[in-house]
């Protein structure tokens, strides 16, 4: 196993915040964290800008990818999160190890976006043609599996481990036998409601381009069906008006059953990272029990 990472939080990232702040002309600003996930985001204050810190030099492609596709999409017309001026064709790198990349600040308003607007924004996406400069990564669903699995934080239980390895191995054999519905298309790869701002016009924008690929877009319909069956977070009414605006129905689909594990396999390898904070500690633990003994519905908390 790999030396055990250094913390990636609140309180070990606001001095990198800082430094790319200053990088870019607003040394003596202070930042206002936002959110914490793959990347640490904070808003520069008293500027419509916001620093994106990467985690690790192992997400520099990701990052890069994120620039193409941010300006193809503005490009394109796409509700989305635009670059801010500061970044340009490549991030700022702080502390030789942190990726950084500049946004413009949305004012996110209510009401909070719904899943019709999820299904529309989805629908205009995949139906794009990607341009021939667009070089996106062919669509992978494992991506950072392996590398969480190897990097485990020590507080992970070592059979979870071994048992989240063990699955990823199965899933990888059954995913290569999988036939789907759709011709290939731009995939987002992340795509669920916490990835949609509404901002002060009342717009309702895309957001989080890391995850995104050319690829199978029933990974992209995948992440709402999950929450209708399997976790239960949605009634049939609510997964309807996502299935609605988007014009099919993924949970028809005979491959579902093989992304649903997949995609459960990528959440809970992502909340291992953060076992060290209680909550998610126990959380993991959760996860990792439901899938050994296949408990439906899931009672997995967001975080």
């Amino acid at each position: 196993m790999a030396d055990t990472p250094e913390p990636f939080t609140p309180e070990t990232t606001r001095g990198l915040a800082l430094e790319a702040s200053a990088t870019i002309g607003h040394a003596g600003a202070g930042v206002e964290f936002l959110r914490l996930g793959e990347n640490a985001i904070y808003r520069i204050t008293g500027t419509p800008i916001v620093v994106r810190l990467g985690r690790s030099l192992g997400a520099l492609a990701d990052v890069r990818k994120e620039i193409r596709v941010a300006r193809w999409l503005e490009e394109a017309g796409v509700p989305a999160v635009r670059l801010s001026d500061e970044t340009g064709d490549e991030p700022l790198i702080v502390a030789e190890r942190h990726p950084v990349t500049f946004w413009r600040y949305v004012d996110a308003r209510p009401p909070a976006p719904e899943l019709r607007d999820l299904g529309r924004l989805l629908r205009l996406l995949h139906d794009l043609e990607r341009p021939a400069w667009l070089a996106l990564p062919k669509f992978y669903p494992f991506v950072r599996v392996a590398d969480r699995l190897e990097r485990a934080p020590a507080a992970a239980n070592p059979d979870d481990v071994a048992f989240l390895s063990d699955l990823f191995t199965d899933l990888q054999e059954r995913y290569e036998q999988l036939c789907f519905e759709f011709p290939l298309s731009p995939v987002h790869g992340d795509a669920h409601l916490a990835n949609l701002m509404r901002d002060a016009s009342g717009e309702v924008l895309l957001l989080d381009f890391e995850a995104f690929s050319y690829g199978h877009r029933e990974w992209d319909l995948t992440v709402t069906g999950i929450r209708r069956q399997g976790f239960a977070w949605l009634d049939d009414a609510q997964y309807a008006t996502f299935t609605d605006a988007y014009g099919y129905d993924v949970l028809d689909w005979p491959g579902f059953p093989v992304f649903r594990a997949i995609r459960e396999l990528t959440m809970t390898t992502w909340l291992m990272q953060l076992v060290d904070d209680p909550q998610a500690g126990d959380e993991f633990h959760r996860r990792v029990d439901d899938i050994r003994s296949q408990r439906f519905p899931r009672h997995w908390k967001a975080f």
